[in-house]
């Protein structure tokens, strides 16, 4: 299978199409779909679609459950939805329109359903009428799972099928296109998510395309995989999502036959073309029997608060156990998970987030606190007690954006009381803590936070060894041999002298890692955890993504995330950790040793926020 490079999309499409020419497309589609009866009014143009998480653990006990990444998915189907929800409630526009042919997502659930619903979904998506009911989530993958799958695909018999997945899923991604494949024979598969962003790129200043040898392209061009994968989409996962649906709709006949995908890479400028302007930051890529066609495109740039929330159309189900202020659950509060920006602004050499391996430019800009804010007021709305921003850095360390935040969302809480019992948590690093020119605005914003319902900061520690953390590139302002332990200690106590509670995540494998630092570090986090600076501590594996630093520097070119494997202890008492994957510094005694020191030294303080939330969803 060869690989084919196509013209930037926004070159393609220079001006909108001849009127007449699409036009009398669109005039035959809609006559195509009128003889086509079978149901009754403007149903008839409608098409199935589901959307899958898939899971990345392979068993149902003794291991801390990591869920993916349910807010990217939640994120990119948020156009496609909304276009759909718009067009099942307008209907059919006077004259034939590209938005004849939509997929079909049901409708926005209403408020007696957001706050009902609870923890993992169980409803098959084919008796389920809200948009909420659409997306499969076993967070487990294993025979149950599997089979549940199988009888989602029999009884929806999807045109799409739409999988968002982490690198660590992507193997249990291929199967559930295989399952695709047999059951639903006809159904175009659709793969984005983290993995597809970090291993498809495309650089348009030379125009090359860069893909691991991990990605799915790859291991389908040569032969790895089977060929079960139609489309991978990687970057602004909304914005070229519904660029690539709004083309499956232009070429999608009634019933459940095939969707040629060269028709649909053929279509793409000509949907492109009609809006007038391309948006968005990404690759397409269409696979055929013969061909990798990559289609770059580098539209226009889109804050997130030009897009809808993602969870106009979802329920907030997720239970973080570290939020309780509201009482209704001995789990832990309802709780949404929100960002700010979707790309960390350091560069540790360990970071899939790091802005130089994200593609994921979206963000809220430093000057639009005052929508986020007004979200959280919507999110209360529907249900939501807490929110944990998940963003690398809770508005990227701006502390003028972090207090401008604070500001608006007390003139909300002015407005509607019932966000006061409102709670929330953020991450932020022991630099923007310890901003020494800005000591007196981080103090004043740190008071802010808490009067305004921050209870929670989650920091990345990640090392308490000098010899690691000397590689990293996270410790930004060493300057002697014990800056690093002292400036961990200092942060801790700066936050909790403000009546915030910290919880930190701690990662092993770094450079410069061996069995004396790992001693180390797992004591003087106990030592932290003693002195009451830590409510949580949760211990990471460090596990190799494609395109960060330490992943070159180590030579882990050829990361393995396409072949089954059934997890095993040690490495499912850690998210991500598989064999093969996981620190060439570390060995299976290594990373036992790192569960059963931890385990002892920090006791119940080790992931006990971290598990509630994991295990319950988001």
């Amino acid at each position: 299978m060869i690989l084919t490079l196509r013209p930037p999309l926004e070159e393609r499409c220079p001006a909108p199409p001849a009127p007449s020419v699409l036009a009398g497309r669109l005039s035959r589609r809609r006559e195509l779909f009128e003889r086509a009866g079978g149901t009754s009014g403007t149903d008839r143009y409608l098409f199935p679609i589901m959307a899958a998480l898939v899971p990345v653990a392979t068993s149902r006990g003794g291991e801390v459950a990591y869920p993916g990444d349910p807010m990217c998915l939640y994120s990119a189907l948020s156009l496609t939805v909304q276009r759909s929800v718009a067009r099942l409630e307008g209907g059919l526009a006077p004259q034939p329109s590209l938005d004849d042919v939509v997929p079909d997502w049901g409708r926005y659930p209403d408020a007696v359903y957001r706050r009902a619903e609870d923890g993992p979904r169980s409803v098959l998506i084919a008796d389920s009428p809200t948009t909420d009911g659409h997306v499969f989530d076993p967070r487990i993958w294993d025979d149950v799972a599997r089979q549940a799958f199988i009888t989602e695909l029999l009884a929806l018999r999807p045109k799409v099928l739409l999988l968002s997945s982490v690198s660590a899923g992507h193997r249990y991604a291929l199967e559930m296109a295989e399952l695709a494949r047999e059951h639903a024979p006809h159904c175009l598969v659709v793969l984005g998510g983290r993995h597809a962003d970090e291993t498809v790129r495309y650089q348009h200043a030379t125009r090359t395309a860069d893909l691991s040898w991990s990605s799915t392209v790859e291991v389908i061009r040569d032969g790895r995989a089977r060929p079960v994968v139609d489309f991978v989409v990687a970057g602004d996962g909304a914005l070229l999502l519904d660029l690539l649906l709004r083309a499956v709709g232009l070429v999608a006949t009634p019933g459940f036959g095939p969707t040629p995908v060269e028709e649909i890479l053929d279509a793409l400028p000509l949907v492109a073309a009609h809006d007038g302007t391309t948006k968005g930051v990404g690759s397409i890529v269409g696979l055929t029997a013969d061909e990798a066609v990559l289609v770059p495109v580098q539209g226009e740039r889109v804050n997130a608060a030009q897009l809808p929330s993602p969870y106009e159309a979802f329920s907030v189900r997720a239970r973080f156990g570290i939020f309780t202020r509201a009482g209704s659950s001995p789990l832990g509060s309802r709780t949404a998970h929100m960002m700010t920006l979707d790309a960390c602004p350091f560069k540790c050499t360990f970071c899939s987030e790091s802005i130089q391996v994200s593609q994921r430019p979206t963000r809220f800009a430093v000057s639009e606190t005052e929508h986020v804010a007004q979200r959280i007021g919507q999110l209360v709305d529907w249900g939501a007690e807490a929110a944990f921003f998940d963003d690398p850095v809770f508005w990227g360390g701006n502390w003028k954006a972090i207090t401008d935040f604070c500001h608006d969302l007390a003139r909300l809480q002015d407005r509607k009381p019932e966000i006061r019992s409102f709670e929330w948590g953020a991450q932020l690093t022991v630099d923007v803590v310890l901003n020494r020119a800005k000591a007196d605005e981080v103090g004043a914003a740190l008071d802010l936070m808490r009067e305004n319902g921050c209870t929670y900061i989650y920091i990345g520690i990640e090392s308490m060894a000098q010899q690691v953390m000397r590689n990293v590139g996270k410790n930004l302002l060493r300057r002697n041999p014990e800056a690093w332990v002292s400036k961990v200690r200092e942060a801790l106590n700066t936050i909790k002298s403000h009546g915030i509670r910290v919880g930190s995540s701690v990662l092993f494998g770094l450079d410069g890692e061996d069995r004396g630092t790992i001693e180390e570090t797992i004591e003087e986090i106990g030592r932290l955890i003693d002195d009451g600076l830590l409510i949580m501590a949760s211990p990471n594996i460090l596990t190799y993504h494609p395109g960060t630093a330490i992943t070159a520097a180590h030579g882990q070119d050829r990361l393995d995330y396409h072949s089954r494997k059934d997890n095993r202890p040690p490495y499912t008492y850690f998210e991500e950790a598989y064999p093969e994957v996981v620190s060439r510094l570390l060995d299976e005694d290594d990373i036992w040793f790192i569960h059963e020191a931890s385990a002892k030294r920090w006791g119940s303080t080790r992931n006990s926020a971290a598990e509630s939330v994991a295990s319950i969803g988001a």
